[in-house]
């Protein structure tokens, strides 16, 4: 049992920390980063799960590995679980967030949309946009 809560606090501070880098990643387009294509393709996932209603496979991890553990509630005792569940799954409606999502990923999509004009200016322009 305790193997599984070690799994389980990992799937829930790597899902902390997914959704960190959905969130702060579009730096990486800023900056010219080639990590910003997996941050797009996260983006671009994130409104797939979301438009089709669907739910982060950390998500369903998480479901199983605190059904293996015994614990079906938040809040599984651990320091992790804790203070970060409620981060993860705010106390909102699930349409509610999935909306906000939604606009959240199209907001950086614009914002990628006119990195790329930029680049693509520049690059016909010969550096000079």
């Amino acid at each position: 049992m305790r193997l599984h809560n070690l799994f389980l606090d990992l799937t829930i501070l790597l899902h902390f920390l997914w959704i960190l880098f959905l969130v702060f990643g579009v730096v990486f387009a800023i900056t010219g980063s080639k990590i910003a294509w997996f941050h797009l393709g996260g983006l671009l996932f994130s409104l797939f799960i979301n438009i089709v209603g669907l739910y982060c496979p950390l998500t369903y991890l998480e479901t199983y590995l605190r059904y293996t553990c015994g614990n079906e509630g938040m809040y599984s005792g651990s320091f992790i679980a804790h203070y970060l569940e409620p981060i993860i799954y705010p106390n909102l409606s699930e349409m509610t967030i999935r909306i906000g999502e939604i606009i959240f990923v199209c907001i950086n999509l614009v914002v990628y949309g006119v990195l790329a004009k930029k680049y693509f200016l520049r690059s016909r322009l010969g550096g000079r946009a």
